[in-house]
C-alpha cells in the first residue's frame, strides 16, 4: 500500500510539472511580442531559432536557404537557366557563348533547340551542368515541300506555328520541371511563337525572361513576304512583337542602333537594355597568328594565280546573290580583257587579274537556283564551289582564304552579321554589303575591309584589291594593307568598344582594351588551355596566341551588364 501511494504521488507530481511547463517560443515573433531573453535559451536552442527564422524570412523573399541540406537537395535548388533557340543551336555561336557564360557563373543550363542539328562546342557537351532538349523541325509542314498545293499556304503556316508553340511550351513546363527555372534567355528571331510561349510560361513558372535581339522578327518576315510594310500580316507581326515585350525583364542587343530603336520606337526602358556585340570565338582567334599567315603563303604558292574568296550564308532572302552573280560576270569580262592585254605584250602587267575561286558555305533553299544560274553564265575566270562545313572545320577553311565576302542585306539595318566577326577573328579582310550600322560599328572602310552596294561596286572593290596579282605568295599591297587591319592587336580596337551598356561599369585602357570590373576579375589565362591546335604552329610564341582581352570578352560583358 505504501509503495502504491508513493507511485501515485510521483505520477501526480509529473503531471503537475507537465502542466506547468512553458511552450517553446514561436519562430516568427509578432511585432508586439518580446523575443526570449538569451539567458532563457542555451546556445543550441538559440541557433535553431535563428536558423528557422532565417528560413522563413528567406522564403518570403523567394530565396533559397542552404543551411542543412544534402547534396541532392542542393543540386535541385541550384539556379537553373534555359536557353531557347528555335533553330540550329550548333550554328549559333552567340547562343553557345551565352550558355558557356551561364555555366561559368554556376548555373545549370538547359538548351531547347532543333534536334539533329550541327555539332556544338565540346566544352558544352562535356559539362555536367549542361542539358540539351531537342524539338522537331516540322519540315513536313513547309509549303514548298508539301504535295497538296490546293491548300492555302496560310493553313500550313498557322499549323506549323501552333505545333511549335505547343512544343516549346511543353519543353518549358515538363523538360525543365525537375528544377525551378530562374532565368530564360530566348533568341529573336524568330519571335513567333517563342514570345507567346515565354509569356505563358512566365505567368505560370515565374522567373526572369530575357530576349537576345539578333534582328527584328517582323523585318525578316517582311522580306520573306516581299510586300513591304503595307502587308497586313507584316503589320500584325510587328504589333505582336512589340506587344509581348512587356513580358520580358531584360534585353540584349547586338548593336547600339538596335538599342536606340527599342527605346525610341517601342518605348523599352533603357535601364533594361544591354548592348553585347559579338566577338570572335577562341577557335577563330587561335588561327589569327603569324604561323597561320606563313601557312597561307605556302598555300598561295600551290594555287599560284588563284585567289580564294569565302562567303558564309544560310541561302536565305536576306543574302543578295543577284549582286554576287552579276559582279562575277563583270569581273570575268574585266579579267578576259586584262588577259588579252597581257598576251599581246607577252608579259604580266599590272592590269592582270587572277582567277577567283568563290567558296560558299552553308545550306538552304536558294542554293539550287543559284548553282543553275552560275553554270549558265559559263564564267572562265570565276568559279564557284559549295560546301556544308562542320563547326570544327569552318575556322580552318576561313583562315586559308584571302578575302571574305558578306552578302547580308539587313532587313532591319540594325544588326551585324556574325560571319564578319568570324572572318575578322581568323585575320582575313571582308567585302561587305553596305548599310549605316555596319559601317559605324564593325567594318572600317579601307582599314579592315571595303563596303559595296551594287554589283559594279563589288567588282571594282575586287579589282582594287587584286589588280597586279603575279602569283606571289605575298599577294598585293592593297590586300596586305587590309590584312594588317585585322591582326590580333587591331581586333582589340574593334571589339573593345562593342560592349557598352547602360549599366556598364568597366573602363577603357589607353590601348583601347576594356578592363574587367574589379569586383569580378576574369579567370586567369592558361597556356595549356589556349595552345595552338595547328601542328605547323607549335613553335609559335604563346604570348602571341594568348590574348589579354579577347578570350574573356564574353565573360566581361556578362559581368558588366549584371543581367543574371
Amino acid at each position: 500500500m505504501a509503495l502504491s501511494n508513493a507511485n501515485n504521488n510521483v505520477a501526480s507530481k509529473s503531471k503537475k510539472t507537465k502542466k506547468k511547463k512553458k511552450p517553446d517560443p514561436p519562430l516568427l515573433m509578432k511585432k508586439r511580442e518580446k523575443p526570449p531573453s538569451p539567458s532563457s535559451l542555451n546556445i543550441d536552442d538559440t541557433n535553431n531559432v535563428v536558423q528557422k527564422r532565417a528560413k522563413e524570412e528567406n522564403k518570403e523573399l523567394g530565396g533559397v536557404f542552404l543551411g542543412e541540406i544534402n547534396e541532392d537537395e542542393a543540386k535541385k535548388q541550384r539556379q537553373h537557366a534555359v536557353v531557347l533557340v528555335l533553330g540550329d543551336f550548333g550554328h549559333s555561336p552567340r547562343m553557345q557563348n551565352h550558355a558557356s557564360s551561364l555555366l561559368n557563373k554556376g548555373y545549370e543550363v538547359t538548351v531547347i533547340a532543333y534536334k539533329n542539328g550541327s555539332m556544338m562546342k565540346e566544352t558544352l557537351r562535356e559539362n555536367d551542368g549542361f542539358r540539351f532538349v531537342g524539338i522537331s523541325r516540322l519540315n513536313f509542314l513547309r509549303v514548298k515541300k508539301t504535295k497538296m498545293p490546293f491548300v492555302p499556304s496560310i493553313v500550313y503556316f498557322a499549323l506549323r506555328v501552333l505545333l511549335q508553340f505547343l512544343q516549346v511550351l511543353l519543353c518549358l513546363f515538363f523538360e525543365t520541371g525537375k528544377v525551378k527555372v530562374t532565368n530564360v534567355l530566348v533568341q529573336n528571331p524568330p519571335c513567333l511563337p517563342t514570345f507567346l510561349a515565354c509569356a505563358v510560361a512566365k505567368r505560370v513558372m515565374g522567373g526572369k525572361f530575357t530576349i537576345d535581339w539578333h534582328n527584328l522578327g517582323y523585318s525578316i518576315f517582311s522580306m520573306q513576304r516581299k510586300r513591304g510594310g503595307k502587308d497586313v500580316l507584316v503589320r500584325v507581326m510587328k504589333a505582336y512583337e512589340k506587344y509581348f515585350l512587356r513580358y520580358f525583364d531584360h534585353h540584349l542587343t547586338v548593336t547600339e542602333k538596335m538599342k536606340d530603336f527599342l527605346i525610341r520606337e517601342w518605348s523599352v526602358d533603357a535601364r533594361h537594355i544591354s548592348v553585347v556585340k559579338d566577338a570572335p570565338g577562341e577557335q577563330f582567334l587561335r588561327l589569327n597568328t603569324n604561323a597561320t599567315r606563313e601557312k597561307k603563303k605556302g598555300f598561295r604558292k600551290k594555287t599560284s594565280d588563284v585567289v580564294n574568296v569565302v562567303s558564309s550564308t544560310s541561302w536565305t532572302p536576306d543574302e543578295d546573290f543577284d549582286v554576287l552573280l552579276h559582279a562575277a560576270v563583270l569581273y570575268d569580262e574585266k579579267a578576259k580583257e586584262a588577259s588579252r592585254t597581257a598576251t599581246k605584250k607577252k608579259k604580266k602587267t599590272k592590269q592582270r587579274l587572277p582567277h577567283l575561286n568563290i567558296l560558299i558555305t552553308g545550306r538552304g533553299d536558294l542554293r539550287e537556283s543559284f548553282e543553275t544560274r552560275a553554270k549558265e553564265a559559263k564564267l572562265k575566270h570565276v568559279s564557284f564551289s559549295y560546301a556544308w562545313l562542320p563547326i570544327h572545320e569552318y575556322p580552318e577553311r576561313l583562315s586559308m582564304s584571302d578575302v571574305g565576302l558578306c552578302l547580308h542585306q539587313s532587313s532591319s539595318k540594325l544588326d551585324l552579321p556574325m560571319k564578319i566577326v568570324d572572318m575578322f577573328g581568323v585575320g582575313i579582310p571582308v567585302l561587305a554589303r553596305r548599310y549605316e550600322c555596319l559601317r559605324d560599328e564593325l567594318v572600317q572602310e579601307g582599314v579592315n575591309g571595303l563596303t559595296f552596294d551594287t554589283s559594279e561596286e563589288l567588282c571594282d572593290a575586287l579589282i582594287s584589291l587584286l589588280e597586279g596579282w603575279d602569283g606571289n605568295e605575298n599577294g598585293t599591297e592593297a590586300l596586305n594593307r587590309l590584312e594588317a587591319g585585322v591582326t590580333r592587336d587591331r581586333l582589340d580596337e574593334i571589339f573593345s568598344s562593342s560592349s557598352s551598356s547602360s549599366s556598364s561599369s568597366s573602363s577603357t585602357t589607353a590601348k583601347g582594351r576594356r578592363k574587367v570590373p574589379a569586383t569580378r576579375p576574369p579567370p586567369p589565362l592558361t597556356k595549356k588551355k589556349y595552345q595552338l591546335e595547328d601542328r605547323d604552329a607549335k613553335n609559335s610564341s604563346l604570348d602571341e596566341i594568348e590574348d589579354e582581352g579577347m578570350v574573356n570578352f564574353w565573360e566581361e560583358n556578362w559581368t558588366s551588364a549584371k543581367i543574371f
